[in-house]
């Protein structure tokens, strides 16, 4: 392919044309990036998952540098409030909990000690969270083994200065940057072949990459791919978001409040908290929503409230004769698991490790597309999760969740984990057993029975070291710096990251 157009800007658009052109930077291929003078960016993914780290580490970029420009904090996981019941919550770590104790995952020997008398919870194993409750944060260097070191971290930053980063980064390695918009598409048989823009111009390529949103105006207005409506499972689609005062802590996490019709974010960042609920149409207007989320705020509005409407579900191919749709093009879950810019990186870099040649070879595009469909789903059964095992019904949108039909193949996951405590093995799944646990866990899941071979070490000595754990994680969070200390430190290059 000698020439890629990127229809779109925002995050999705000049995120996959830095990936683009980092990996063709050393060869003659053109890139082109057309953007909407007039359209706006949605720019509320504030909360991202530790792959976002691993994407800087692969741009090459600096972690210093870019906290810096993005009014970025450092996430450590996530916090469910009142989603199991009113006045409860747990905590989705990032990093691993505990380790495995005689060779058997940590949960299971936990589960034992935990009905034996053992008062610390699961989520009091991981690194991340002991730090998260007491607003600290330290990254620790590679080559000095501690009881933080499987500990992991994400982002909260601002993804308006995100994408201007982004595209600063993609000028410099030679993107071609057209501020216009597309009038016509142009097809060649079942391909697209040029685009038409509004100033008549005519722009031709070899490969198109959209991310015009939920306009989808390649991958669907041209190509006619279909979408999967996953509202069945998933039945919030709008959000309301708005900016407000920065809270006088910063806390390493996000918060993920569930209320009458939904659920609602808090996102801090250096300058700013972002807000935003989360609900379903069908039991909230949009004016209700805007009431409950200005109820719930601290500190000062800032902006004016967004509104956001969406189908949560997928496209039937994300990649489709020479079209690939990246960001909201190809698909929505919902923010509850920070997964959104996730999926961009995901589909663009899993589209490098397929890169086509001059000959579009369809055994290439199907695996592409397998393997994505195997990322959207099971995001969606994690998400799911967390709504389906809720006890509440305290309103019409929790009441409907009692009864609500969940995908098949997360009722195996829910069938296997019930029996005895075992979690469906699958690598391609985004979110590792640590992750299943902690969600399980929280919402009180508690399995029949559990692997018959915890019962051959000593209960006590188990409960014992468990004990000893916990006091020394605690410990240990007590010497190192709070959150805001770390950033500064770090922002003032007083410390250094890898």
């Amino acid at each position: 392919m000698k020439k890629y157009i990127i229809v779109g800007g925002g995050t999705a658009g000049w995120m996959s044309a830095a990936i683009l052109s980092n990996v063709l930077k050393h060869t003659n291929v053109e890139i082109v990036l057309i953007e909407s003078p007039n359209i706006a960016t949605v720019g509320v993914g504030e909360a991202t998952i530790p792959s976002i780290i691993d994407l800087l580490r692969y741009l090459n970029i600096s972690l210093e540098d870019f906290i810096k420009v993005t009014d970025s904090t450092f996430k450590l996981g996530i916090k469910f409030v009142d989603w199991l019941r009113v006045d409860h919550h747990y905590w989705h770590p990032f990093g691993s909990v505990g380790g495995k104790i005689d060779t058997l995952p940590f949960f299971h020997h936990w589960s034992l000690c935990y009905e034996n008398g053992l008062k610390s919870e699961y989520t009091d194993f991981s690194p991340a969270i002991v730090m998260a409750k007491n607003n600290k944060f330290f990254i620790p260097q590679g080559n000095k083994a501690n009881l933080f070191s499987s500990s992991d971290y994400a982002l909260h930053f601002d993804a308006i200065k995100v994408a201007a980063y982004l595209k600063d980064f993609s000028l410099k390695n030679g993107v071609e940057h057209i501020s216009c918009e597309v009038s016509a598409v142009n097809k060649d048989n079942e391909k697209i072949a040029s685009l038409k823009l509004t100033d008549n111009r005519i722009v031709t390529g070899d490969f198109f990459i959209d991310c015009s949103g939920q306009h989808a105006l390649l991958i669907e207005k041209s190509l006619n791919v279909g979408y999967q409506d996953w509202s069945e499972y998933l039945p919030v689609d709008r959000a309301v978001a708005i900016q407000s005062e920065k809270n006088t802590s910063l806390p390493p996490y996000t918060e993920s409040i569930a209320h009458e019709h939904g659920w609602r974010w808090k996102i801090p960042l250096q300058s700013r908290t972002g807000n935003g609920y989360v609900y379903s149409s069908r039991f909230c207007d949009d004016e209700t929503a805007y009431k409950l989320l200005l109820d719930n705020i601290d500190g000062e509005q800032l902006t004016k409230a967004h509104f956001i409407k969406f189908t949560t579900g997928k496209r039937d191919k994300i990649w489709h004769q020479n079209c690939l749709a990246v960001g909201l093009s190809s698909g929505f879950l919902e923010p509850l698991e920070s997964t959104s810019i996730h999926l961009i990186m995901k589909t663009m870099l899993t589209f490098m490790q397929m890169l086509p040649s001059e000959s579009l070879h369809q055994a290439t595009i199907d695996e592409f597309n397998r393997l994505m469909d195997i990322e959207f789903e099971c995001i969606r059964d994690f998400i799911v999760a967390h709504y389906c095992l809720s006890q509440r019904t305290d309103s019409n949108f929790w009441q409907w969740w009692q009864t609500a039909e969940i995908p098949c193949s997360l009722k195996q996951k829910l069938n296997l984990f019930m029996e005895q405590g075992r979690l469906v093995n699958n690598d391609l799944d985004l979110f590792a057993s640590d992750s299943w646990y902690s969600i399980l866990a929280g919402m009180d899941q508690k399995p029949k029975d559990i692997d018959p071979l915890c019962h051959i070490s000593s209960l006590q000595v188990v409960k014992e070291m468990l004990q000893k754990r916990a006091l020394a994680l605690q410990h240990s969070t007590n010497k190192i710096p709070s959150h805001q200390e770390y950033l500064q430190q770090l922002i003032f290059q007083k410390v250094k990251t890898i």
